[in-house]
């Protein structure tokens, strides 16, 4: 995580176990001490059995897995969320052995807070929420990402309230732990703060909506008629990455998109739809406008339905050869017309 700093940079304190005056390069042996015995005292704050309880879950030690899930103490979550975030335990600086320090075993131990193995839903959720609002940015971050891979709907309300957090970090962490969670009301929150979102957060807002999936198709439907070019070029793009047919009259509609970044982001959605949008467009050609911008992202789509359905390549090419002509203005509603008539009567439309 990018606000995790290096175990290296921290110094342990003098305590009488041995076990936390490890070398930083050599693992010292784990010992005979039973996992349960030392998840019991990492709990407690103890440095030393909870460098040798995370290494025996980062070597899929079964009775570890087991310690951890069973014992049931909010302090053994709380310390592990904390030194994924930030490399301390229980507060106190935490020197542990090389293979420790590395982005993998963070990576591993967020694992022990997803359903349906390692640590009890109810009681990882609790804690990881209250987490969610430390005061520390990189332990926000870290519970933040720690929900969303839960899925804990019970979490939207928070995710919500991060979108708004003061640190970028923060924010996207929540924006993408939203897109995980399922829920009807992530959508509006997400859509709500998109308007003044940068480049950044503008991408990671559209990743959780597409995640979101049909889910999110009904409120994107209605920000693609937004006023706000920057909505509807949002909104056309997940709905185009979605691929819910309840977008098909939108995406073909927005072709013609006064914004011509919104019209070429609504073809490039279009263009893998398949057969399906040939008609369609072919309508949009016998009632729009013609412009230079809709015969442009218009032909792509048609273009590559050729490239794609062998069958349809004699009757669209004409077509597009028409299109790029000097009076395409006069004569494409007229052959979109004509294209329309022969592919039904050979049977390729209904």
């Amino acid at each position: 995580m990018s606000h995790s700093p290096s175990f290296e940079s921290n110094k342990a304190q003098p305590e009488s176990a041995l076990s936390e005056h490890i070398p930083f390069d050599v693992a010292p042996p784990l010992g005979v001490t039973p996992p349960q015995t030392l998840a019991r005292e990492a709990a407690a704050g103890k440095r030393g059995a909870a460098w040798r309880l995370l290494q025996l879950v980062m070597e899929n030690d079964p009775r570890a897995i087991k310690a951890v899930s069973s014992l049931n103490d909010p302090r053994l979550t709380q310390s592990l969320v904390e030194f994924i975030a930030v490399g301390t335990w229980a507060g106190k600086p935490f020197v542990t052995p090389a293979p420790l320090r590395t982005p993998y075993t963070r990576t591993r131990l967020r694992t022990l807070f997803v359903p349906p193995s390692g640590i009890d839903p109810a009681l990882s959720e609790q804690v990881v929420l209250g987490m969610a609002r430390d005061e520390r940015p990189a332990v926000r971050e870290a519970a933040l990402y720690i929900l969303g891979l839960m899925g804990a709907k019970g979490a939207v309300p928070t995710l919500i309230q991060a979108l708004h957090d003061p640190e970028e970090s923060v924010r996207l962490q929540a924006a993408k732990a939203l897109g995980r969670t399922g829920s009807p009301d992530a959508v509006q929150a997400l859509l709500t703060v998109l308007p003044e979102a940068d480049e950044r957060m503008g991408s990671q807002i559209f990743m959780a909506l597409v995640s979101l999936g049909h889910l999110a198709v009904p409120v994107l439907l209605e920000c693609a008629r937004s006023d706000s070019g920057w909505m509807r070029w949002h909104s056309v793009r997940a709905l185009g990455r979605i691929h819910d047919p309840r977008a098909l009259p939108v995406l073909v509609n927005a072709l013609q998109d006064a914004d011509h970044s919104v019209a070429w982001m609504a073809a490039k959605g279009l263009a893998p739809v398949g057969r399906v949008c040939i008609e369609p467009v072919l309508h949009l050609l016998t009632t729009a406008q013609m412009t230079p911008w809709v015969a442009e992202t218009a032909s792509y789509v048609l273009h590559r339905q050729c490239q794609a359905h062998e069958e349809f390549k004699p009757y669209l090419e004409p077509l597009l050869q028409q299109m790029h002509q000097p009076a395409y203005r006069v004569g494409t509603g007229y052959a979109a017309l004509k294209t329309l008539e022969h592919l039904r009567t050979d049977g390729l439309l209904p």
